[in-house]
């Protein structure tokens, strides 16, 4: 009887209506949990964006554009938003005339403050300030910078539109803007000429727009060590999130007045024209436009443009002249005629390469194969050294070696193992340089030579000058400016008190050939001791600058700006070099009229006194003689700032002014104290809200087990 068998039906739980329920319910707490973690991830990607997307472009945190930064006179924004800058550039021959729009906007619904720093070229003699917010329009002028301050408190105090530009370097700005309407347009504009630059056969002008943060060392702020007169309360602003990325337009109107060629930009991609007859090769007028090829592009580098006269154009001097009342105002330019000899010079050279962070991404890349280059192009006969600097330094040799393969094989083994991180303590590398042992072997005339490779990104730069003009040591410093935004002003001061020459790379396409120049023009015997006589003894009084000329090298001219009482009719050139010594007469032509020649003169003058700052002159008597130079010619200097104020008060905004404090409450509102940065208010919101989805569903979900 138990081995019957029987039939049993079991209870399959899968198709019953609580088991569909069940299932039903997690699958939407699953959908809502992913829906949350989706929205998180949205917001941190759109943050991350954000804080990034100035420095996708080159990969290099370090590297920003002009950026805006908002306060209501209590706290200022957590991020910044763009400063869009569009350049027209009008070169005449060797001048060039340049304005600068800079727009931007208040995207706030309330009535702020707003400040911005900028890059100018360091020769820029700036003369010129507009400034529209919404319907009104200022100008500006040229005041001592403590009143100019003064004033510009004054006017932000009565609730009146102003703006102040001050120079905090010879290329680093500010402005700062007060009551700015709400959602209102402001466009700053400056004007400003300069010099055109002749290197190697090739003019070219350069405009910074991008900038890299600056490095400033341990003790400079706290201490001020060393630091210059003029710039004791210089002011840097810090790399900020940008809302999003500022841009950037370029026009140029090139009219060499003679044939040229090979129009090129090593920065950005550029479209040429014939001003008459469009895409078409370069026609008899000899007026060129150039323009960027994609119209408008973002801030990621400074522009560049170069160019080539024609071989049979090519001038051995070149002038321009402006009479201002009964003072005449000369540019001069004196080109030598290239002198290569057969007899290279031996070479002590000590490279010295940037390793801090501000040379992250390509930067990086293209030092390390310019240094590279720079070593495969010694002689034999050449000894040398390298050493890598970020917060500390490192050299590969105690003293510098002969060059051989086994010196190289180390060399580029040291280079192999270079990364950029870190800070920029440039003090104790050059000391080093300045202070390397050669070996016995090397020939007793041998010059030191120092290849300083770097972006040049620090504030002391006045104490490294110090270092380099009070060196008792027999050597020439070259720099090479790396990267998309590199301290010009430094590079070329650095240059000038070691008494070399500066050149900058700013694509991988032109290292190889720029990196072959200058290793070329230091085999190259330079003209030193350099004396330029215009006519004394007619001329009842005159005023060259600079005072001292520097050692000209191979491929590089003679530039003075001159003010005299009568014409410039000749003018006599003497020097010499390691051989024989050299004389040139001559001949002037004063028929050459052009604008703002006189406003370049008086820059040259205010540059060649803060030199002597550097040197040692009395402060007092600089300061005096740069602000009566400055007010005189209203053009900017460090003594003085830029001031633009509206004539009267705007009767809407006084109004406003009477209901400061139910606005203030408002704010509370739309400035938390997160203050007008959208990116954190998002990102709370959404943790908020993730936080408060994730609570339902875990109520949601005991509920559904209790059942």
């Amino acid at each position: 009887m138990f081995g019957v068998n029987r039939k049993v039906d079991v209870f399959n739980q899968q198709s019953s209506y609580f088991y569909y329920q069940h299932k039903k319910r997690k699958a939407k707490y699953r959908f809502r949990l992913l829906l949350v973690l989706a929205l998180l991830a949205t917001g941190l990607a759109t943050l991350a964006i954000a804080y990034a997307e100035q420095t996708t472009a080159h990969g290099n945190e370090h590297l920003f554009a002009p950026q805006l930064v908002l306060d209501d006179g209590h706290r200022q924004s957590l991020i910044a938003y763009p400063v869009n800058t569009s350049a027209s550039v009008e070169v005449n021959g060797l001048i060039a005339y340049v304005e600068i729009n800079q727009t931007f906007v208040n995207v706030e619904n309330a009535t702020l403050n707003g400040k911005y720093q900028f890059p100018l070229p360091s020769e820029a003699a700036v003369n010129y300030l507009n400034v529209r917010i919404g319907d009104r329009e200022i100008v500006g002028e040229i005041m001592e910078k403590k009143a100019a301050k003064a004033t510009f408190d004054k006017a932000k105090r009565q609730g009146k539109k102003a703006s102040l530009v001050r120079q905090q370097r010879a290329n680093l700005f500010t402005n700062n803007i007060a009551n700015i309407d709400p959602l209102a347009e402001i466009s700053v504009t400056l004007r400003f000429v300069m010099p055109v630059t002749y290197q190697q056969g090739r003019f070219s002008i350069a405009l910074p727009v991008a900038m890299t943060e600056r490095y400033q060392p341990l003790n400079f702020q706290q201490l001020g060590f060393h630091q210059s007169p003029a710039e004791l309360d210089s002011e840097f602003f810090p790399a900020m999130p940008m809302a999003k990325q500022s841009s950037l337009q370029v026009n140029v109107e090139l009219n060499a007045g003679v044939a040229v060629e090979n129009i090129r930009s090593a920065s950005h991609q550029i479209k040429v024209e014939n001003s008459d007859k469009p895409n078409s090769q370069y026609g008899a007028n000899y007026h060129y436009k150039v323009s960027l090829k994609k119209g408008e592009v973002p801030v990621a580098s400074g522009f560049e443009l170069s160019w080539q006269l024609s071989p049979a154009e090519a001038p051995s001097i070149a002038s321009y002249s402006e009479q201002v009342g009964d003072d005449f105002y000369t540019i001069f330019t004196f080109f030598p005629a290239e002198n290569r000899t057969d007899e290279v010079l031996p070479r002590d050279v000590v490279f010295i390469i940037d390793t801090s962070g501000s040379m992250q991404g390509p930067s990086m890349s293209q030092a390390k194969a310019s240094l590279r280059h720079a070593l495969s192009l010694l002689s034999h006969q050449d000894s040398f050294n390298i050493i890598a600097f970020n917060n500390d330094s490192k050299q590969l040799f105690h003293a510098t070696h002969m060059r051989s393969d086994e010196s190289l094989a180390r060399a580029n083994q040291f280079i192999n193992q270079l990364y950029a991180d870190g800070g920029t303590e440039m003090l104790q590398p050059l000391n080093q340089a300045l202070l390397m042992p050669s070996r016995k072997i090397q020939s007793e005339d041998v010059i030191k030579q120092i290849v300083f490779i770097t972006d040049g990104a620090v504030a002391n730069e006045f104490e490294l000058m110090q270092l380099l003009q009070r060196s008792d040591s027999n050597f020439r410093l070259f720099t090479v400016g790396i990267g998309s935004a590199p301290n010009s002003y430094f590079m070329k001061k650095a240059a000038q008190f070691g008494r070399g020459s500066s050149i900058f790379i700013q694509s991988a396409n032109e290292m190889g050939t720029k990196m072959a120049d200058l290793m070329t023009k230091i085999s190259q015997p330079s003209l030193a001791d350099i004396n330029l006589s215009f006519d004394q003894q007619i001329q009842q009084t005159i005023e060259v600058f600079p005072k001292k000329l520097p050692d000209l090298y191979l491929g590089e001219p003679i530039q003075v700006a001159v003010k005299s009482s009568l014409p410039l009719a000749s003018a006599q050139v003497t020097g010499k070099t390691a051989t024989v010594p050299f004389y040139q007469q001559l001949i002037i032509e004063s028929e050459k009229q052009a604008k703002a020649v006189s406003k370049l003169w008086a820059k040259r003058k205010i540059d060649d006194l803060l030199d002597g700052l550097v040197t040692g002159e009395d402060a007092e008597q600089v300061k005096s003689e740069v602000l009566n130079t400055s007010l005189a010619h209203q053009i900017l200097s460090p003594y003085t700032s830029f001031i633009a104020v509206e004539k009267s008060p705007d009767m809407g905004q006084l109004l406003a002014n009477n209901r400061l404090k139910q606005l203030k409450e408002t704010l509370a509102v739309a400035m938390p104290k997160t203050a007008l940065c959208w990116q954190q208010q998002l990102i709370l919101g959404l943790l908020l809200l993730a936080i408060s989805c994730l609570f339902a569903n875990r109520t949601f979900a005991k509920r559904s087990i209790n059942r």
